[in-house]
């Protein structure tokens, strides 16, 4: 609400009958020594609709009698309101009258400059920048970065190309430099905006932001350390300071340095016990401690501020999960409203619902979020049909795919599922057509890449396809175990053995499942490494007892571990 409109300088004059500004020996813009009748009535009239909210009305008055009367104090109201509701093109007309009139008056100018940078012309732009700051010399000029962040890569650098020759005219002007600075930030020109927050440092030692600017500036090129030792500068400066202890803390996690990190979230909470950015993240400090008691007292203690509830609830009820108070956790998870974790939340209470043998309550669950949340109904989908693969209900999984796919067609998360359905199905037309669309989408998708590749290769003969694919996907993926694993069968399909080998080997020791296991157990099993054969599977056994694939595997090889 635009409450700021009060009667300008210029009305308050006109109510004493008074000129609203004396006239300046050689003044070409000598001002009106007396106002008409009407003109007071329309001032009055645009101040009386500003406070009523009808910005057009004071925004149109205002710009008719700037131009009327040709008086400083109106025009630069006609800026203020425009600027303020967002007419730019009013304000760009307002703000080039207003430097008319009074050209020596340096917020005219910085209006102006202001308004030209909207109209993308920078050049002018910045030549009336130049004349505020000859004006006045450390005046504040934060609307530089704040543009900046709505404009294009290709804006922003004019933008920055014709503030260059500014820095080394106006050093000492902190906001200035700082601001150039902040706009080199948005365009990722991370090490000028570094070296322009050095010099500011240098000269402008007591200058909190851009200590703040220059640690931000090196965590950002992951230069953590760099990062760390500007802050522990900073907080010799400004000793105890919030925010840059915060951001220490922060630090020292990303060094994963999780005890320091912890000991500093402690601190704070001494200083600061019920302020909920410091006590989520002890929180969070405490659980990768292990120390669960102490995270769950901080967790609680957000609960009775009724600050962050939904992340206290969630971590409480991994907690309580974790500690096999199942129903704990259900309470607390069935309590979110939303947040960052109310999708994993929901996927944690589908597991307990499970894991109690409460199928049906699980599905109602799920189908219920479905039908009132719709933002996230395609993640609903999802886990919907996670549960009934998991029970083995395949059918009824391709249904809701069929039913999801048919209001999310392009969804290429939904499309993969079908085709793993599919695929439980033996339906390999339907598995083909999916993982193709999803890569007529997206040709880098690694995952539907190989998943194609590595079925044709098991289900059928098409196995140059299945190798082109596949290497298609290792050159994206080039470290994948699941590509390893897939590209290691198809040479063995191929009768490759010695290349399937050696794949299958580099694919187990990064992540030895039970597929992985079948497939390299099956190649020591070609080349008469029986016994070798024979102990992958049996361990793999001893790891994953149900696993399905290893037991096919054996009865189809007729083998008895």
């Amino acid at each position: 609400m635009l409450n700021r409109f009060m009667l300008v300088p210029a009305l308050s004059l006109i109510l004493l009958g008074l000129p609203s500004q004396a006239a300046l020996p050689g003044d070409e813009n000598e001002a009106p020594q007396d106002y008409s009748v009407n003109t007071f009535y329309a001032l009055l009239v645009a101040e009386m609709a500003g406070q009523r909210q009808l910005y057009d009305v004071a925004l149109g008055n205002y710009l008719l009698e700037s131009h009327r009367t040709q008086d400083p104090g109106v025009t630069a109201r006609a800026t203020q309101i425009a600027q303020y509701i967002g007419a730019d093109q009013a304000a760009l007309d307002a703000a080039t009258l207003w430097v008319k009139l009074d050209k020596n008056n340096p917020q005219a100018q910085i209006a102006l400059s202001s308004e030209l940078v909207k109209a993308a012309r920078f050049n002018e732009s910045a030549l009336h920048l130049q004349a505020a700051l000859d004006l006045e010399p450390l005046l504040n000029v934060n609307f530089i970065s704040v543009q900046g962040v709505d404009m294009t890569e290709g804006s922003r650098e004019l933008w920055l190309e014709s503030l260059t020759p500014l820095v080394g005219r106006y050093k000492q002007n902190q906001a200035l430099l700082f601001n150039i600075a902040s706009l080199h930030q948005q365009q990722d020109n991370n090490d000028a905006a570094l070296a322009i927050c050095d010099d500011l440092l240098k000269q402008h030692p007591e200058f909190y932001p851009a200590w703040s600017l220059k640690a931000r500036l090196l965590a950002t090129q992951n230069k953590f350390e760099d990062a760390l030792d500007t802050v522990n500068k900073a907080l010799k400066r400004f000793k105890q300071d919030k925010a840059f202890t915060l951001l220490k803390a922060r630090l020292l996690i990303k060094q994963k340095n999780v005890t320091a990190a912890s000991k500093v979230f402690s601190e704070l909470n001494e200083q600061y016990p019920d302020d909920a950015h410091i006590l989520l993240p002890l929180a969070l400090t405490q659980l990768e401690m292990k120390d669960n008691l102490g995270a769950k007292l901080s967790l609680q203690k957000l609960l009775n501020l009724q600050q962050m509830q939904d992340e206290a609830h969630y971590y409480l009820g991994r907690i309580e999960q974790f500690n096999g108070e199942n129903d704990a956790a259900l309470n607390h998870y069935l309590a979110m409203q939303g947040g960052r974790e109310y999708l994993a939340a929901q996927a944690a209470i589908v597991n307990i619902y499970l894991s109690k043998g409460e199928q049906k309550t699980a599905l109602e669950h799920i189908r219920q979020l479905r039908n009132l949340d719709h933002e996230n109904q395609q993640a609903y989908f999802l886990m919907e049909v996670d549960i009934l693969n998991r029970t083995k209900q395949y059918d009824a999984a391709l249904n809701v795919l069929n039913a999801a796919l048919s209001a999310y067609q392009d969804n290429t998360d939904l499309r993969y599922s079908r085709a793993m359905v599919s695929e439980k199905l033996g339906n390999i037309a339907q598995l083909e057509q999916d993982l193709e669309h999803i890569i007529s989408l997206d040709p880098n998708n690694a995952t539907a890449l190989n998943a194609l590749g590595y079925t044709l290769a098991d289900r059928t003969s098409r196995l140059d396809e299945a190798l082109s694919l596949i290497k298609k996907a290792l050159a994206i993926a080039p470290k994948d175990p699941a590509i390893l694993d897939s590209l290691g069968w198809v040479y063995y399909r191929m009768g490759r053995l010695k290349d399937a080998l050696e794949l299958l080997q580099q694919a187990f020791a990064v992540f030895p499942d039970a597929e992985v296991a079948a497939h390299l157990g099956e190649v020591h099993w070609a080349l008469e490494e029986k016994q070798t054969a024979k102990d992958i599977w049996k361990k793999a056994l001893e790891k994953a007892p149900d696993s399905q694939i290893i037991k096919d595997t054996l009865q189809r090889l007729e083998v008895e571990l």
